[in-house]
């Protein structure tokens, strides 16, 4: 089958895109990824794991032209060009306006419709993009061959608000990591690790873990706000990763002995650097459904990498702690409630690490691209 994987980015650090894109080329399927081209970036590749990479570029200049014809363009262009393709995977929202674009043109276009979030219930959205979403997809979702999500609790969602308007089954494919390797468990054995090593910490240093984009509502300000009452204890806060609020977190670092700046590494060497933590931090804020109902690609990475968790008060991530019993829920989001949860894991460790030690073997097991994959497997199948 001739796949078009449909990404709004630039598919440089869309690890869900790049892990569905080599499973289904693995499995014998012609795939390109359709990405947007940004300065500095080949405009045609082909990626390692044996698929092509387009990215397109817009000719419209921006003082020229508003955002909307320059997004008119972008649908133009994506939408004609590859509209050729037997299926296409559109990758949240946007993307899939862009298929029901395509397939205006040629009706028998599969789309599948791959959610990374609850898509009208966005954090960062204005409330008019997110009635229009809203809106698109009480019409329209039911011209997805397949619908997919992220949480169980965004799948009853999605049942509950969109049966009625068309939607056949929603499949949940959780964004799992690979199945972390006797090498990456190796490099970590044999003393101390890559993130140790980077940031100059002793193996008696208590690490605890934010990893991912650094924006807002993700808890990043109320970690800040508590990490002065870090000073004299063992206790290092450790931000890895990219984004808005990195200067932030890098001002606070240089005057602070207990936070640490390490930025982003490649996917492929990530969860080396997560190994080497005592507890990875999930701090979402619930601030709007889509985060309320959340399984953050960290929560996996850590899960995978051995790595305990603290977590907010959040159901699906509960669950998934309260089943493997891997972590501790933090009961508020306030930055004091975070401090004492952070002091006391570090003062049940090294204990808490050995009572966890068989639920994240279990967890590692089952929560895995190697498992998850045949999900994705099944849609095209069908």
């Amino acid at each position: 089958m001739r796949i078009a994987n449909v990404v709004l980015n630039d598919f440089t650090r869309d690890n869900r895109v790049l892990k569905i894109s080599a499973t289904l080329s693995t499995e014998g399927h012609d795939v390109t990824v359709v990405a947007l081209h940004k300065p500095g970036l080949p405009k045609r590749e082909r990626h390692t794991d044996s698929f092509d990479v387009h990215r397109i570029g817009l000719v419209m200049p921006t003082r020229v032209f508003r955002g909307g014809l320059k997004l008119v363009e972008l649908a133009m262009k994506i939408a004609f060009g590859y509209r050729r393709f037997d299926a296409w995977h559109c990758n949240d929202a946007e993307a899939f306006v862009i298929g029901l674009l395509a397939k205006l043109t040629r009706p028998s276009l599969r789309l599948i419709y791959d959610c990374h979030e609850f898509e009208s219930e966005r954090n960062g959205k204005s409330k008019r993009y997110l009635r229009a979403v809203g809106w698109m997809e009480r019409r329209f979702i039911r011209f997805a061959d397949e619908v997919i999500v992220v949480s169980p609790s965004i799948a009853t969602a999605y049942v509950e608000r969109y049966q009625s308007h068309g939607l056949g089954g929603v499949q949940l494919l959780r964004n799992v990591p690979h199945k972390i390797d006797a090498e990456t468990v190796k490099v970590t054995a044999l003393g101390k690790g890559r993130l140790r090593q980077a940031l100059g910490l002793g193996s008696d240093d208590f690490i605890a873990l934010y990893q991912g984009a650094f924006t807002i509502n993700r808890g990043i300000e109320e970690l800040l706000a508590m990490s002065g009452k870090l000073s004299g204890s063992r206790i290092h806060l450790v931000f890895m990763g990219y984004g808005k609020l990195q200067d932030s977190i890098a001002e606070t670092a240089s005057s602070s002995e207990n936070v640490h700046f390490q930025p982003a590494v490649p996917y492929q060497e990530m969860l080396q650097y997560t190994k080497d933590a005592d507890v990875g931090l999930v701090s979402v804020r619930p601030i709007c459904l889509s985060y309320l109902y959340c399984l953050p690609n960290k929560l996996f990475e850590c899960i995978q990498a051995g790595v305990p968790v603290l977590v907010n008060d959040l159901p699906d991530c509960v669950a998934l702690i309260d089943t493997y019993g891997i972590g501790r829920v933090v009961k508020g989001d306030e930055p004091q409630s975070w401090l004492e949860a952070l002091m006391a894991m570090e003062g049940e460790t090294p204990t808490f690490k050995a009572q966890v030690k068989d639920g994240l073997a279990r967890a590692q097991s089952q929560l895995n691209w190697e498992r998850e994959q045949h999900v994705l497997l099944g849609v095209y199948a069908r």
